[in-house]
């Protein structure tokens, strides 16, 4: 609930500074080793908030490329995500720590309204239709924009390891994760991938898992699927998450790809919002097959 309630604090401090007059100027993060960018996509020709952070070791003057975690809706997840994965690349008195260092990307949509189409946009392989109306189908083109522009613009400004890359995504971002996996496979290395929306175009994106099986049989990547325990069947719109998932879980390991790892955590007592953190926190320890040492909390 302190997370929660974090959150919505915060949020209200970002609308109350859209509305309010003065000399300020915003900034969207001020602690140390964050930074905040307006990034304009020529290709999209739109705008996006990059968020960044670094490892604690870094510095410009090494020489050290570091892993990249790209994540979607940095908006909300970002501040979720970035206290902790920064705690856990703090050694203990050993020497071991929880994390390597690594540097993690949060992509938010420029949050200006409450219209939340180019979101959908994005994230989406296909267009699908929300209560009557026609949405999506632009992800070819947003992971293009990250391959083509935001990588550049991380690895040329902070040593990212164009050959170490990570894409997490919850929700319909876990929707373009799949998407990615599937269809823009040399992408990324490695996916944290939690509620993924399969329903989407009456699960399209089985049939793009199904295209990949048909063309190969080696499938070299590190995969973490998770979902809260309570999103179960949804009469109302026949959004059924947990049984997708499992069921998507057991086609992929009927492949026996080559290469891949694959792990599967259901998160009991927990619903599509707070798994989010949990998932998070552990799925990019799994895929990154780091050693666990105990957490330590500060708020």
């Amino acid at each position: 609930m302190k997370i929660i309630k974090l959150l919505v604090i915060g949020i209200l401090a970002i609308f109350s500074q859209m509305v309010t007059a003065g000399s300020a100027e915003p900034a969207t993060f001020t602690r140390p080793g964050i930074l905040s960018y307006h990034f304009y996509s020529d290709l999209l020709e739109r705008e996006y908030v990059i968020d960044v952070m670094l490892p604690l070791s870094y510095t410009p003057e090494n020489n050290d490329h570091y892993p990249v975690i790209y994540m979607t809706d940095g908006f909300l997840h970002f501040p979720m995500t970035a206290p902790n994965l920064l705690q856990e690349q703090v050694p203990d008195e050993l020497g071991n720590a929880k994390m390597p260092p690594v540097i993690l990307v949060g992509i938010s949509h420029a949050f200006d309204n409450q219209d939340f189409s180019q979101r959908v946009m994005d994230l989406t392989p296909v267009p699908g239709v929300v209560k009557g109306t026609e949405l999506g189908g632009g992800a070819d083109r947003f992971l293009d924009f990250i391959e083509e522009e935001l990588k550049p613009f991380i690895n040329n400004s902070f040593k990212g390891n164009e050959e170490d890359e990570t894409l997490v995504g919850h929700s319909l971002g876990g929707l373009l994760a799949l998407h990615a996996l599937f269809n823009h496979t040399n992408s990324f290395d490695r996916y944290v991938i939690g509620s993924p929306s399969i329903w989407w175009a009456d699960k399209q994106i089985l049939e793009s898992e199904l295209a990949y099986a048909e063309r190969n049989s080696d499938l070299a990547k590190n995969v973490y699927l998770f979902i809260g325990g309570e999103e179960k069947c949804n009469e109302v719109d026949s959004v059924c998450g947990v049984k997708d998932l499992s069921q998507l879980v057991k086609r992929l390991k009927s492949r026996n790809y080559n290469g891949l790892t694959l792990k599967q955590r259901i998160f009991d007592n927990e619903n599509h919002g707070s798994v989010v953190n949990p998932g998070y926190d552990r799925g990019i320890e799994k895929v990154f097959k780091a050693k666990l040492l105990p957490r330590k909390y500060s708020f």
